[in-house]
């Protein structure tokens, strides 16, 4: 839930010492059920557990990949850009007792680096050729009582350039950026100390880029005339389950705000509206035989398949286009990079809820 930013301000952080000169940009509340007062350190063990595949949620891997392959075609990340070079690290403001105090880690936040952690708040930071920005993380009463997790992002841009970036982001950050986080942080505190299913985040994919890679039998369920890009991915799972429930489970029934996103603004898919028998996440269903799926969209320069495959103890998800327009291929060129970064991931993640879904004894 987002908060005005007098819910920063108005609070006695010890940040507020070394960051005055920073914008707030946002201030979000996280709930957490059953939260005292002293739970801070508890809080921040959930979200850096390793293992907890709820931590990196699909919308977010997508738009930080996107994010670096833009940072190294502009070089906004280049060493002389960052921390200790372009700015000082806020470590080199701390007064005293913050010095001495534990730096915190930044496990679960990376590329951010911790700058401190006290009893009730830590602060993490992240500079590029564009802005040096600061996560604030802090442990508040709620309004609806017990405790809740806030946090704050500031901001210091470097010059227009700077600022104009942080006003291209906003509408990312706050449709997208935050309510993913709000889900990963309060699936995090649920299910602290939960031991995660069997393999869900370190179980190994395996990846085929290329029609000569990939068989073809798998290749034969395609619809496209011809294939121009191919790729699939394969997880070995025990989740007993169809390619049909499989496919929801990575992409949901209707699309979500990050799905479009990248399938209708940056690829012009034209989706299916409303949730359907017939559709998935707005791929209309245009096939299906034993042990697989076929998903169908298309756009006025690329169609596309979606085929989920699901038996002997693996799921897999290929990806096959056809370029109807040069622009086709520069536009997934580089999406493609990303695409592949962000698979196995999605596997993983489908794998997890499939789990999760069965019966506890």
């Amino acid at each position: 839930m987002r908060l005005p930013r007098t819910a920063y301000t108005s609070r006695p952080w010890r940040i507020h010492e070394i960051a005055g000169d920073f914008r707030v940009e946002d201030v979000w509340a996280f709930s957490m059920p059953g939260a005292g007062p002293d739970d801070f350190p508890t809080m921040l063990a959930a979200i850096q557990a390793p293992g907890d595949p709820a931590r990196e949620a699909l919308p977010l891997r997508f738009l930080f990949a996107v994010r670096w392959k833009l940072g190294a075609l502009f070089g906004w990340d280049e060493p002389k850009a960052g921390i200790g070079a372009r700015v000082q690290s806020l470590r080199d403001r701390l007064p005293s007792d913050l010095r001495e105090a534990a730096q915190g880690s930044n496990a679960g936040f990376a590329p951010f680096t911790a700058v401190y952690e006290w009893d009730d708040e830590c602060a993490l930071e992240l500079a590029s050729k564009t802005v040096h920005s600061v996560m604030h993380l802090s442990w508040a009463p709620a309004s609806s009582g017990g405790y809740e997790l806030r946090m704050a992002v500031l901001a210091n841009p470097n010059g227009l350039p700077g600022r104009l970036y942080m006003a291209a982001i906003r509408p990312l950050r706050r449709l997208i950026v935050f309510p993913a986080f709000t889900r990963q942080l309060e699936s995090a505190w649920r299910e602290r100390g939960r031991p995660g299913p069997r393999g869900s985040s370190a179980a190994t994919v395996e990846d085929a880029v290329g029609t000569d890679n990939i068989p073809e039998s798998v290749l034969a369920h395609s619809s496209l005339s011809r294939i121009d890009y191919a790729d699939r991915f394969t997880l070995a799972t025990d989740a007993n389950a169809t390619p049909e429930q499989w496919a929801r489970a990575m992409f949901g029934d209707v699309p979500s705000v990050a799905e479009r996103f990248i399938w209708r603004g940056l690829l012009g898919i034209r989706l299916s509206r409303g949730r359907s028998p017939g559709t998935v996440a707005g791929w209309r269903i245009a096939e299906r035989g034993e042990g697989w799926i076929r998903l169908e969209a298309a756009s006025w320069f690329l169609a596309g398949n979606l085929l989920v495959e699901a038996t002997d103890g693996r799921v897999s998800l290929g990806t096959f286009l056809r370029y109807d327009r040069r622009l086709g291929r520069s536009v997934w060129h580089p999406l493609s990079a990303v695409h592949r970064r962000l698979a196995p991931g999605l596997l993983r993640d489908a794998a997890a809820k499939m789990n999760d879904q069965k019966p506890r004894p």
